[in-house]
Order: structure tokens, then C-alpha cells, then sequence
């Protein structure tokens, strides 16, 4: 056995072996690793120390055979990122959900009547049953139904308790809101970071986990597990009588989400033609999903639009007018979903765009937490930014980027191509701009500009802003060839609407200025905060509105854009800045 010491942390655990990322998520604290724990990503780089020397070590590849002292900062664990979970004010929904219940006394209920109340009922249910009915008379019982349907059997008169949560379970963040579904009152909301994210930031190098190592998918469905129930463990601090009354459970979520939820192996969804085990909704109970449920409560998936397009996306369409203008909707999270037209017909995509624009494979790029720079500006010729905590900063997170790259454009440090001056080149561009002393000419040929270079320096590289390149040009390409399969130009287009974390961050003129953003006036552009939360909440709150994602999913086409001829052709236009 060794002891490794987190100093910072004041914890100490003792393990047998295994990898320092192991050990640092067996003791509480899951590393950031982008690239699936295969050392390429330097993300996980870690300060340790043994026979009084110090060093740093890739924790996702230095296995443990010595005791350790371990200067874990609290940046490097996935407690700090900053989570969205508000969205734009619901429209008004009228409050019906699909779980009820209903007192009975024994008298009400009599053995020739069992049967027309039981109808449909599986075994357990009417186990459980058979005893209440035998075993309670004073109070009577209290059935739970999810429409006409009975779902479960409680002692008593519990009728004044009844709650529902609706669950985005995204690649980044999970979010969970709960409601008292007697009144429609939201009560609590929590969110964390999916602790999935020790696989990977993205979904292709989740889904290759699976592919090579056999334990994978088990410990990815145990990680989705985990984070939901520490969030639930969360709301019943705060209302002790959820954990009996919380009756049902609405998750949306991408594909591959879908898929490690319910333990379905996903890998045909890593190989064309990107298959999916169901796109249809999944309706269960918690028997067979193991949360902090009651054993009958139900859970349900809502419907997958195909491919990599997921419940997320069904979500969000869900909270658009039901009305004949043209709508173009871009998701941006870790992956980009993108939809045209309305409830009528739309046409959707997904296009891999996210790890870069939320810092992951850029090399000085992390999550929003606490030190992260996440604004940018430029006036008389000083770069200034903003950090979040008014701490040092440690690195850029994805607005930043988009904020970095947009402004090096404006003032022709970044020309048209990407190319990244050298500190000489731009002098002689801008004799009259300062600025060239934030850029460095690296020993190996790379050229820097900083935005700190204090305690740990902040800059951006040239391989960064091809990182930049290849995500911008795989959304709007994505964007020009959905319309192209409409028939439709940018010109019919009544209203951009952005979804998602990184969409509600961004500065909408940097994202345009650099072709991130279709050339949409910007008074058309819509920020919608966290879509898919804002449509997973509706079903729970309304059953017919849960129904029309059926209707969705019915009148949505899924268009390949691996398999385009026109997307290939407008990546490769679309490379460059305007």
C-alpha cells in the first residue's frame, strides 16, 4: 500500500497501484482528461513530490509505486467549473404533468374491482400490492399513477407529496431541476460536472473508451449514476420528503449520453453510419436504472433525432414558436447541433466543433472556472481582460478564445490564413502599435502572443488558432449546407437561435467577425441560455408537450455531413477569416 498526501486538499488515502489520475478521483478529486487518459493532451499535468524533489507528472500515464505528496490546485479537479442552467423565461405552459395520485380507503377499493385498477401491473407492483391491501386499514393506501396507469403502492394518505425532476444530462455538465408537481413550483436546481469527463471532453473519445477497454462502459454508466444521485442528494438536504415522492424523472441528452445512461454499447455510433441502438424514447423505471429513486419511478429518455443528433437537441426545438417562420438553431457545447426550418419540417446535423471552443486542445484553454480569462477587449492599442474570481489568471476558456482570436484578426496580428506574425513581421505591419512586444518567436519556430506572463503564463499559439479554424469552419459549413438541403439562403432565414453554454457566453460580434456565426444581422440573433433544459422541463410540467417531441422527432430529417459532398467543399472555403 502507498499513502499519497494532498496537501492542499489536507486528505490522505492509501491505494495499491493504479495511475495518480485514479487515485486522485478514488480520493474526491476527478482530473480534467481531455484526451481520455492516452497523455496527449497535457491537461492533467500534476506537481508531486517524493525524497523531498519535486516534479510534474502526466496523471492519467504516472503509475504509483512510492509513497506521494501530491500539489493538486483546486483548477485542476472538476468541482470549479462554471455551469449554466438558466435559460430565457419559459413560455406559459399550462401545468398537467402525467404523474398524480389518488387516496384510497379499503372500502374504496374491493376485490372484485382489484383487477380493472391493476390492469397492466407487472409482477413486483403487484407483489407490493398484495401486501398493502392485506396489511393497512385505518389510513388506507395511496396509488401512484403516471397517467391512467397505477406505477407504485404507498401506505397511508401521501397525497400532499409529489415531485418530478427533468435532467440535461450533458457531455460537459449535468443539470438538474426539480419541481413540486402539486403546485408546478420549481424548488431546487443543481448542477456538476459529468463525472464522465475523466474519459474525455468529447463523445468520440468516450465511445473509443468503450471500444478498448472492457470495463468502460460499466464505469461510465456508474460515472452518469454517481452525478445524478450527488445531485439529488443535494435536494433532499434541503427537502427531506423528495427522496420518497420523487415519482418521475425526464432526461435529455445527446446520443452517446442516451446510450451511457442505459449501459447500450455505443460503439457503431463511433463508425459510419454513426448507428444508434434507438432513437425512440425510452420509458423504464428506476428497478432497472439505479438511482436514489423510488424503485418505481419513472424515468424516461426522450426521442434521439439521429446520429450524433440527440434528445438535447429534440429539447430545444420543443421551445421554439409553433409558427411558419424559418428558424436556424446552433447548439454549441462540446458538440454542435445545428437545425433549420420549424415544428413543420426541420433538417438537423451535428458537427464536431466543442472541445476546442471550450478550451480543451488549446494549450493554454480550460473550463470557465475560477481563474480563467473569460472576456477580452482592445482600446488604444491595450489588450485588457477579466477574470473570473478577480484571481491571476490561469487560462483562457472558449468566449475568451473567441474573444482572442477575433480582436488579433481586427488588428492584422492574425491575417486572413491563420498565420500567426512573428513579433519583427508585425512590427513592420504596425510600426505604430506596441503590441508586438505580447508576441514571441519561440527556439522551435512557434510564434505566442500573451496575454500574461506572470505566475503562469497565458497566451495563445498558432496551433491554437488552427484549433479555432477547423471548429468555425465545421459550424458554419454545417450551417450553409442544412440550407442548402432546405432550398434556402441566409436571407430567409426569420431568427438564429443560439442554445447552450458556449453560445450564451460569447461575444456575438467576435463570433461573427471570425465566421463562427452564419453573417446574420445581428438584431435576428437570439441566446436562449441552457435550451435543452428549458424544453426537458416543459415535458415534465406538461404531458402533451411531452407528447409533440414524438412529433419532432416524426418531422425532423437528419442530414450525414460526413457524407456531403457540399459540407466537404464549404469546410475547406470556410477555413479562413473574413
Amino acid at each position: 500500500m502507498y499513502q499519497l498526501t494532498f496537501i492542499n486538499q489536507k486528505m490522505s488515502i492509501c491505494v495499491n497501484g493504479g495511475t495518480l489520475a485514479d487515485a486522485s478521483s478514488k480520493a474526491g478529486f476527478p482530473l480534467d482528461l481531455v484526451c481520455g487518459g492516452k497523455g496527449t493532451c497535457g491537461k492533467c499535468s500534476v506537481t508531486i513530490e517524493s525524497n523531498g524533489l519535486k516534479r510534474n507528472e502526466l496523471a492519467c500515464q504516472f503509475e504509483i509505486t512510492e509513497d506521494l505528496t501530491i500539489y493538486l490546485d483546486a483548477s485542476q479537479f472538476l468541482d470549479q467549473a462554471s455551469l449554466l442552467t438558466h435559460h430565457l423565461a419559459p413560455q406559459d405552459v399550462i401545468f398537467n404533468p402525467s404523474i398524480s395520485k389518488t387516496h384510497f380507503l379499503h372500502s374504496d377499493m374491493m376485490p372484485e374491482t382489484y383487477s380493472d385498477h391493476l390492469k397492466n401491473a407487472n409482477a413486483p407492483l403487484l407483489q407490493k400490492f398484495s401486501v398493502i391491501i392485506n396489511t393497512t386499514e385505518k389510513d388506507g393506501f395511496t396509488a401512484v399513477y403516471r397517467q391512467s396507469q397505477i406505477i407504485d403502492f404507498q401506505k397511508g394518505d401521501t397525497t400532499d407529496w409529489l415531485f418530478g425532476g427533468a435532467i440535461d444530462i450533458g457531455t460537459t455538465s449535468v443539470v438538474l431541476y426539480v419541481y413540486d408537481l402539486k403546485t408546478g413550483e420549481l424548488i431546487q436546481t443543481e448542477s456538476a460536472l459529468n463525472k464522465q469527463i475523466t474519459f474525455g471532453a468529447d463523445v468520440i473519445t468516450r465511445i473509443l473508451s468503450c471500444q478498448e477497454q472492457d470495463t468502460a462502459l460499466t464505469e461510465q454508466n456508474n460515472c452518469i449514476r454517481s452525478t445524478i444521485n450527488s445531485l439529488l442528494e443535494k435536494c433532499y438536504v434541503n427537502h427531506p420528503h423528495l427522496r420518497d415522492h420523487l415519482y418521475q424523472l425526464i432526461l435529455c441528452g445527446n446520443s452517446t449520453m442516451q446510450h451511457l445512461f442505459f449501459k447500450l454499447n455505443p460503439i457503431a455510433l463511433g463508425v459510419f453510419p454513426f448507428s444508434n441502438i434507438t432513437q425512440n424514447s425510452i420509458l423504464t423505471n428506476n428497478v432497472h436504472c439505479g438511482l436514489d429513486l423510488p424503485d418505481f419511478s419513472t424515468i424516461e429518455f426522450l426521442p434521439l433525432l439521429g446520429g450524433f443528433v440527440g434528445a438535447d437537441t429534440t429539447a430545444v426545438l420543443l421551445t421554439l414558436p409553433q409558427d411558419e417562420k424559418k428558424y436556424l438553431m446552433i447548439d454549441l457545447g462540446t458538440n454542435g447541433e445545428i437545425a433549420v426550418g420549424n415544428t413543420q419540417q426541420f433538417y438537423t446535423a451535428s458537427t464536431a466543433c466543442g472541445p476546442a471552443l471550450e478550451g480543451a486542445n488549446i494549450e493554454c484553454g480550460m473550463r470557465a472556472s475560477e481563474g480563467a480569462i473569460e472576456k477580452i477587449t482592445l482600446a488604444n492599442d491595450v489588450i485588457s481582460f477579466k477574470v473570473i474570481g478577480d484571481t491571476q489568471p490561469i487560462g483562457l476558456c472558449g468566449s475568451a478564445i473567441v474573444d482572442a482570436v477575433a480582436i488579433l484578426r481586427s488588428i492584422e496580428i492574425i491575417d486572413e490564413t491563420g498565420y500567426l506574425l512573428t513579433p519583427d513581421e508585425y512590427r513592420k505591419k504596425r510600426p505604430d502599435s506596441q503590441l508586438f512586444s505580447q508576441l514571441t518567436l519561440l527556439e522551435t519556430d512557434d510564434v505566442v502572443f500573451y496575454f500574461s506572463n506572470e505566475t503562469v503564463p497565458v497566451y495563445i499559439s498558432q496551433k491554437d488558432i488552427r484549433q479555432i479554424q477547423l471548429a468555425k469552419s465545421s459550424i458554419y459549413s454545417g450551417c450553409l449546407t442544412l440550407l442548402k438541403e432546405c432550398d434556402l439562403v441566409l436571407d430567409d432565414i426569420d431568427a438564429l437561435v443560439l442554445a447552450g453554454a458556449f453560445g450564451n457566453f460569447i461575444d456575438i460580434e467576435n463570433a461573427l467577425a471570425i465566421g463562427l456565426l452564419p453573417l446574420i444581422p445581428k438584431e435576428k440573433i437570439i441566446s436562449i441560455g441552457n435550451g435543452a433544459g428549458h424544453g426537458v422541463q416543459l415535458c415534465l410540467l406538461n404531458q402533451h408537450e411531452n407528447q409533440r417531441t414524438q412529433s419532432i422527432q416524426s418531422h425532423t430529417k437528419q442530414v450525414n455531413l460526413a457524407d456531403s459532398a457540399d459540407f466537404m467543399e464549404a469546410y475547406i472555403m470556410n477555413m479562413n477569416f473574413n
